[in-house]
Order: C-alpha cells, then structure tokens, then sequence
C-alpha cells in the first residue's frame, strides 16, 4: 500500500503577516467611518422641525417622550458627572454662571424642566463639555459619539434660517429630547444651545 505524505501547511512569511495586518487595520477603519455614517444618517431623519422663535413644539410630530424632571433632581444628575458642582441655591431667576458660561433653566407650572439654554461667547472643550453633561443629565442614555453628531450638526446647520439679529441651527429631536442652537450677531452671548424636553404633556399642547 502506498501511503500518501501529508502535505506540510505553509507557514505565513513575514511579509504576508504585515499585509494580513494592513489589510485588518483598513478593513477596522473602514467599518467604523460606515457605521458612523448610518448613525448620522439616524439623527439627520430625526430632524422634525425647526425651532420657533416661541420655542414651541407644535410642530413636533410622532416624536419619543420622556418623563418629567425637577430642577433639583437634574442638579444633582449634573453634578455627578461635571468637573464643577452647581449649588442650587446659587441659582438667581433661573440663571447660574460657570467659567463664563450662563445656563437658563426654563420651567413649566409645575416648575419641571421645560427648557434648558446653554449660553456662551466661545465655541471650546469647556462649553461643550458642559453641553455634553447637561444632556446626559436629561437622558443619560444618549451616548457620547451621539452627543458629538448631535453638536456638530447643530454648528454645521446655523445656516438654517437668518435675520438681522441672528442665526438658527435646524432643529433635532432624539430619545425625549429636542435640539437646536442660535447665534446672535449682537448679543451678551454669542451661540445660545438649548435642550428641550419632550413629555407626554407637551405633546398633547399641540
């Protein structure tokens, strides 16, 4: 009986190892600008409205609702992740200051969060590092890459709509939360981004 020689596995060459790597690192590159662009593509079809100078929701339809907040309870969610504690009690007419940076808060009757405006002179990592925790204050399910689409888009699209007096962003809505921002051509602060909340009563305003 013959018997048949195994055939011996070729061992990979040095130089195939390093294309094999090139090829994976590409491959890696290329999956993750892909899956970038399906999720920006998610929030650019999230886009319902944009936003009224009476900062309303009536032109909101069919959007995700989320429940109601008190300006105490969102306080403390705020504090737990920014460098800088806000002290409640420092908060006069609904306004407080950090590092130059004026944060409104806007209530309804019931004196829950209503509106949230975000107002600074500088567009940098401290204001949008306060955006970033403000927002997952409101909904600490909305992840960081998210937070990053939803801020530079609201910047790319300032050229939604224009006056004498100012620019606005179009206007995003996601997982209970709506999105926008304005820039004023002579104001105390330049950019104004505001966070709205969308419960199940505002809709039922429309």
């Amino acid at each position: 009986m013959i018997k048949l020689k195994k055939k011996e596995k070729k061992k990979l060459t040095k130089k195939q190892i390093i294309i094999f790597i090139i090829v994976t690192i590409i491959l890696s590159i290329l999956c993750y600008f892909i899956a970038t662009e399906v999720t920006k593509s998610i929030i650019d079809h999230k886009t319902v409205a944009k936003w009224k100078e009476e900062d309303s929701y009536s032109d909101l339809i069919e959007v995700d609702t989320i429940d109601n907040i008190s300006l105490q309870d969102l306080i403390v969610d705020f504090n737990e992740i920014n460098d800088e504690d806000i002290n409640i009690d420092d908060i006069n007419n609904n306004k407080i200051v950090i590092d130059n940076i004026e944060i409104t808060f806007n209530l309804k009757e019931d004196n829950n969060i209503n509106i949230i405006s975000i107002n600074f002179n500088n567009k940098n990592s401290k204001s949008k590092e306060i955006i970033t925790n403000m927002i997952i204050a409101n909904n600490n399910d909305i992840d960081n890459d998210t937070i990053d689409l939803i801020y530079n888009k609201v910047f790319e699209t300032l050229d939604n709509t224009s006056n004498n007096d100012s620019k606005t962003s179009e206007f995003f809505q996601y997982q209970g939360l709506e999105f926008s921002l304005k820039e004023y051509n002579n104001n105390d602060y330049k950019y104004s981004f505001r966070i709205g909340r969308i419960t199940e009563e505002n809709k039922s305003d429309e």
